[in-house]
Parts: C-alpha cells; sequence; structure tokens
C-alpha cells in the first residue's frame, strides 16, 4: 500500500481514494467512504425530485438532467472502485512490480522514457483536480448573482420549499463542500486511467527499444536470449492490458453512452434559449464532457498506436542474419504482435502467445 503511494505515476489519486477508504480499508477508516459517498447520493435524489418538478421548462430540465448525470456518474465510478476496491489493489500491486523493474533498469533511454510518462501523469492529475474545482466553485458563486434564489446544484425535498428561508441558506450551505468532495470523487478515476494507459504506453516503447538494441548483439544466442526477454516482456504487457480493461472497459462504455447523450440535448438546449449567460454555461458544460472523453479516448489511442509500433520493430529485427530458431521464434512473435493492444472488452492474449510460450519451452530445454 504504502509502495503505491511513493509511485509518482499514481502516488496523487492513490492517495485521495485512499484517505477515502475507496481503496485499502481498514477497520479504523472504512466509516469514511460511507461518509464520502452517502451525502452524495442524498443529493443526486434531490436532484431527481427537483428534475421532475422542471419537466415543463424544457431548458432549464436539459441543464439539471446535465447536473445529475454527472454527479451521478462520479457516484458510478466512486461504488465501482469500492465494489472493486480488491481488482484495483492487485493491479496497483501488479503496476509497482514493474514500476520498479524498469525504475531499477541502468538505461537513461529507458529512464528517460518512464520519466516522461510520469511528468504527463502527474500534470494531469493536477489540472484534472484544480479545473474541476474550479469550475465547480464557479457554478457556486455564479448562482448568487441571480436574480432569484437558486441552488448550484438544483435540489428539491417535498413537502419544503427550497426557496424559502431558512431552507434555501441550509441547502446553500451544505452544498458549499461540493467543489473538495466532488473533484475527489469525479477526476481520480479520469487520472488513473491516464496514467494506467501512459505506463502501458512506455512500456510498449521500452520493448521497442529493446528490440533495436538485438542488431547490436554478434553472437546469435545473445540476440536469441534478447529476444526471448523481449517476448516474455510483452506477454507481461500484454497481461497488463488485459486486467487494465476488466478495470474500465465497461464504466468507459457506460460514460460514452451517457455523455454523448447529453452532448446531444445541451446541443438542442442552445437552439431554443436566448440567455448568453446560459449559452456560454452550455458550451462549457459541453468542453468539460468532451475533455473527459477526449482524456480516454485519447490514451487509449496513443497505446493502440504504440502496439502498432512495436509490432514495426519485431519487422526490422535483422532475422536474415540468425539461424532457423531465431528465425521461427520471431515469426510466431510478429504473429503475436499483429494484434493491438487496446482498451475494448475483446482485447486479451491472442491465440498465439501460449504457442509462443511454448516454443520458448521446447527451445530452451534443447
Amino acid at each position: 500500500m504504502a509502495e503505491n503511494e511513493d509511485i509518482a505515476l499514481v502516488a496523487i489519486n492513490v492517495r485521495i481514494w485512499r484517505y477515502f477508504s475507496v481503496l485499502y480499508p481498514t477497520a479504523q477508516s472504512n466509516w469514511r467512504k460511507y461518509a464520502f459517498v452517502l451525502p452524495v447520493c442524498l443529493m443526486n435524489v434531490m436532484q431527481f425530485l427537483y428534475l421532475l418538478e422542471m419537466w415543463g421548462d424544457l431548458p432549464a430540465f436539459i441543464l439539471n438532467l446535465f447536473f445529475l448525470s454527472a454527479i451521478f456518474n462520479a457516484l458510478m465510478r466512486t461504488c465501482l472502485a469500492i465494489w472493486k476496491h480488491k481488482e484495483f489493489e492487485q493491479f496497483l500491486a501488479k503496476l509497482t512490480l514493474l514500476y520498479r523493474q524498469i525504475e531499477a533498469s541502468g538505461d537513461e533511454y529507458i529512464q528517460s522514457i518512464l520519466f516522461e510518462a510520469v511528468r504527463e501523469a502527474r500534470r494531469l492529475a493536477v489540472f484534472n483536480l484544480s479545473a474541476s474545482f474550479l469550475d465547480i466553485t464557479g457554478a457556486l458563486i455564479f448562482t448568487l448573482f441571480r436574480q432569484q434564489r437558486a441552488h448550484p446544484f438544483g435540489i428539491a425535498l417535498p413537502p419544503l420549499d427550497m426557496q424559502r428561508t431558512p431552507f434555501y441558506e441550509i441547502f446553500y450551505l451544505l452544498q458549499i463542500p461540493t467543489p473538495v468532495v466532488l473533484s475527489m470523487m469525479y477526476m481520480p478515476f479520469v487520472s488513473l486511467f491516464a496514467a494506467f494507459a501512459l505506463f502501458g504506453k512506455a512500456m510498449l516503447q521500452i520493448l521497442a527499444y529493446k528490440l533495436s538494441c538485438i542488431a547490436e548483439q554478434r553472437e546469435e544466442e545473445e540476440r536469441y536470449q534478447m529476444l526471448a526477454a523481449c517476448i516474455r516482456y510483452h506477454m507481461s504487457i500484454m497481461s497488463y492490458v488485459k486486467e487494465f480493461n476488466m478495470l474500465v472497459t465497461f464504466i468507459i462504455g457506460a460514460e460514452a453512452i451517457i455523455f454523448g447523450s447529453i452532448i446531444c440535448l445541451l446541443l438542442f438546449c442552445l437552439n431554443i434559449i436566448d440567455s448568453r449567460t446560459q449559452m456560454i454555461s452550455i458550451i462549457m458544460y459541453i468542453a468539460t464532457m468532451l475533455y473527459v472523453l477526449f482524456t480516454y479516448y485519447n490514451r487509449a489511442n496513443e497505446l493502440v498506436i504504440q502496439s502498432s509500433l512495436v509490432s514495426q520493430a519485431v519487422y526490422n529485427v535483422p532475422w536474415y542474419e540468425c539461424g532457423m530458431r531465431f528465425r521461427k521464434t520471431l515469426l510466431i512473435f510478429l504473429m503475436q504482435t499483429q494484434r493491438p493492444l487496446e482498451v475494448s472488452p475483446e482485447c486479451g492474449s491472442s491465440g498465439s502467445s501460449g504457442l509462443l510460450a511454448g516454443w520458448l519451452g521446447v527451445s530452451f530445454s534443447n
């Protein structure tokens, strides 16, 4: 647990989730996840009740539907992490092991690849938390300048009149912590996804570099041993990506459906409203959702691109200078790398991986 927090790649987000007992819950801290999640669940229910009251006002209904879905999405992510906390912890333990192996390497180029991945992951984590905090804080302040009373997140609780004193003031004060709470609930998942994908990309870059070093070896046996080490490393990357998929694929798919639907509704809303303030707000909401989707799919696409570059690196190995055993092993490895590693439900080990593992075993025994 402490080792995971020492890894700069994921340290910020792991510490947040550990503090709220989303990950690594203990008997002493387990109550924190309920204190973290249950108030937001209650607010989400009150948002739904308020949404029912807005049924006749289409622009207001669509805007409040966005807030409802955004907070529901944050709850969905956090509850998934709580439900699958053992899987997340096991995956982080695996990432830690792979990270330490790279960190222990004395190669400066490999170290630079890892440093770049860490730098990008930390930059994204800080930016995501800061942007989310400022965005929600802006929503809190904006409602103070409206002509009529309104809460930052529209809520209703029959039979209370939320516009009357003291109910308005009480529930407004209760929403003041939302910039901190929602930022720490919403953004760690996005940042961890990016960090996991960046680390996968870094491992593929390291693999391509190791394959390019095979030509520097003069003895065929040394080349074969390096090739075998690269194959094993590729298998560990395949296992990493497969476990990564099992953790995030379906939640990302659900978010794509939710965000895609809400973006369509907000674009429609732009055509039926006259208020410039509301237009600016809607454009900001759309930009926020597009940014989250871009973070997911851009990082996942980089993983696919780097995977294809590994296949190209395998093809560029000077096989024509080596014997039949080397050529056959390289050919099977090339077949394995033809299927790109990607974030999708179908991603997994290709059929050639088992054949390759068996071939290596036979080759070493001989």
